[in-house]
Formats: C-alpha cells, structure tokens, sequence
C-alpha cells in the first residue's frame, strides 16, 4: 500500500517534515493517544486484514473496524509519530511503517503492536560506529607516525590532520538530537520477506518476519537518493518500486538482485498496486498519471481517467476491484480488473490518501480520516 494526504503530492512535505524537529535517540515509549475523533484525523493508508479493516495515520494512530468501515476503534501503538502505510500478509499477521525510520507488527489483526525496528536508534548506532572507525584510523596513523623515518612522517601529517577533523566531526554529529528518514510505504512477500522504502533513497529489507532489518539502499541505482514512495509485488518473487524523479526499480529474484528501469516520466510515483486476477501492475502519481504494464515494468502504456489530481495510493480487492485515490477528493474506481476506470469526486473535495473496494462499497482514507461511499455506482 501507498499513501499521501491533504493535496496528496503534499505527502513528501508531510513525511519530510520530521527532519526538521529534532528527537531524542533515546526517548522513552510513547502510546499513541486514545481520541474519540480518531477516524475522523489525517489517515494515510487502509489495508484488509481478513474481513477486518486496518488503518493508519497521524499520532501513531492505528484505526480497525469490523463492520466494513461503520464504526473504529483505536489499536495500541507505542509511538506518537505519523505512520505512513499498513500492509497484511494474511488475517492476523501486518506491518506498519513511518516516521522516526519506524517498522511495526502486529500479530492479533492490528489490534495490538510492537515496534520492530527503530530508526533513530538504528541511525544512532551508525554515528558511534562511524565515531569508533575514525577514532581507530587516528590511532593507526599516530603509530605509524611514530614509527615513521622523517620524510614518511611529513607524508603522514596530512593524513592525521584529516582524521583528527573526522573524528571532530563525528563526536559534534553524536552530541546532535538524532535524525533519520521517514519510510514511505511498506510490503511483505511472504511471512519472512519484507521490504519498507522510504526518503533519500531509503530501503531496508527483513528475511525473517522483522526480527532483523538490514538497509538495501546501495542495492538500487539511485545516486541521487530520490525518494522511493511505493512498493508492490506479485508474492512470488517479483517486486516493483518506484518514486520520486520518475524512478522505477524491479527485482524478479524476491529482492536478491535489482534492476533499474529507464523512466519515461520525470514527476513523481506515489503509488503502484498489483492485480494477481490479470498479472498487470499499475503505477500512478502527480497530474492524474495512471500507466498499466502488461509484463511488470518492461513496458507501460497510460489509462485516461479524465483527471488532472494527483493520485497517491490504491488497492485491488479480492474480487479484482481497483481503487485508487487522490487529491481534492479524487477517485478511480475499476470493477473490470483495470481496462477502465470510473471517476468521482468526493463532495468535501478533501485530499484521499488510499482506500479499498468492499463489493458496491468503498471505504477511503485521507485528510479528513473516514470516508465510506456506500454505492460505488452512484453519481458524485
């Protein structure tokens, strides 16, 4: 899953907010707080976990309903920053992911929660690491200085000048709140491998249900570090991911090797969903830009939707039924597996970040939380 809110290409300056307010690397747990109005704050993505309906947003709010969207209640979370996207392998068993390099799981239909990975402890433990491997090259260098003949040690001073900066540098950087970039979305292969994909080109991949996550960035060739928004596959070993600058990159090996694929659209992806009924996946983003490709990201031809809204995230329900939401209350709907789409308009024209297809029901996500079309086929 996908997601994005407000005007929905807002979602890059919502996620990369966090990078501007400074956060303890150790703070103490925080639950997310229990609000009334909680289905009614900014959601950011919905997924099924069964019959059950899972959603996440703002203040580590985790949203479930059991009647197909009528009535929520609030999951317990242990953080209070915005998650970002929610993805279910089966029933029981999801993930969500976020700000603070946050990946969460939840064993029991997203009712409760636990925190897997934590990036600001993860990105601090990468600052001692550099801390200790520059304070290791300053000791090297200081013996080999003291062992050197003169003309060798003149060679040498620059090296230690350099490492005595380094190692300046990295004590400064460790006396600094700590920062990290926030994950985008979220997808699982299977119950083992999973992979979250977020700014500046962030990838980290799980190969044992999250009990060790590992960066995957250097995998991509992203030398820019775009922002990698979406990530989608076919469970069974293809995998597709794609952000900002029109960057797209597929693995048909469940993640062991990667390929780039040649852009053909310089704006933004936010969003990208597989239908395993027809094998087709489909990608969209800034300006209503909606592409099918027929052999997962060889080739892409576009969809008109009569649309000019960015499109941020989408799903495809059991029964083929696509959906896809965006901004100022946009909504593609598909009940032929994708050959065409219907569009609607949300009469609050607030932005849509995700949403999901219950037969004639849609159930949607967005800036103004909840939002539930009870007859897909009525006119907006």
């Amino acid at each position: 899953m996908t997601s994005a809110p407000f005007g929905l290409f807002a979602l890059a300056s919502i996620c990369l907010s966090v990078l501007l307010s400074a956060v303890p690397a150790a703070a103490a747990t925080r639950y997310a707080t229990i609000m009334p109005l909680a289905d009614q704050s900014l959601l950011l993505d919905i997924t099924t976990a069964g019959e059950r309906l899972v959603a996440v947003g703002e203040r580590g709010h985790v949203l479930y309903s059991d009647d197909q969207g009528r009535n929520w209640q609030q999951a317990q979370v242990p953080t209070t920053q915005m998650l970002t996207s929610v993805h279910f392998i089966d029933p029981q068993h999801g993930w969500a992911a976020g700000h603070d390099g946050l990946i969460l799981a939840s064993d029991d239909a997203g009712v409760h929660w636990r925190i897997q990975r934590d990036g600001l402890a993860v990105q601090h433990q990468t600052n001692l690491e550099l801390r200790e491997a520059t304070h290791r090259r300053l000791e090297q260098l200081r013996g080999q200085y003291e062992a050197a003949d003169e003309q060798t040690k003149m060679q040498i001073e620059t090296d230690l000048e350099e490492a005595r900066l380094e190692l300046e540098d990295a004590d400064l950087v460790l006396e600094e709140p700590v920062f990290t970039s926030p994950f985008m979305a979220v997808w699982f292969q299977d119950a083992d491998r999973g992979w979250a994909a977020g700014a500046f080109g962030t990838l980290v991949a799980t190969e044992d249900g999250g009990q060790h996550w590992v960066s995957r960035a250097q995998a991509l060739d992203n030398p820019d570090e775009f922002h990698l928004n979406t990530i989608t596959g076919d469970g069974t070993g293809r995998i597709f991911i794609a952000g900002e600058g029109g960057v797209m990159f597929r693995s048909l090996n469940s993640g062991r090797s990667w390929q780039t694929l040649e852009p053909f659209y310089e704006g933004s992806w936010f969003g990208a969903v597989y239908n395993p009924h027809t094998g087709e996946l489909f990608l969209f983003g800034l300006r209503g830009n909606l592409y099918r490709s027929t052999d997962f990201g060889t080739t892409w031809e576009p969809i008109s939707n009569d649309s000019s809204s960015t499109l941020a995230g989408g799903s495809v329900a059991g029964d083929g039924q696509i959906v896809i939401a965006g901004g100022v209350g946009t909504v593609l709907f598909s009940s032929d597996g994708g050959q065409s789409f219907q569009r609607m308009l949300m009469a609050d024209r607030l932005g849509l970040s995700a949403g999901v297809s219950l037969g004639k029901r849609l159930v949607l996500v967005g800036q103004g939380g909840v939002e539930v079309v009870e007859d897909v086929t009525s006119d907006r």
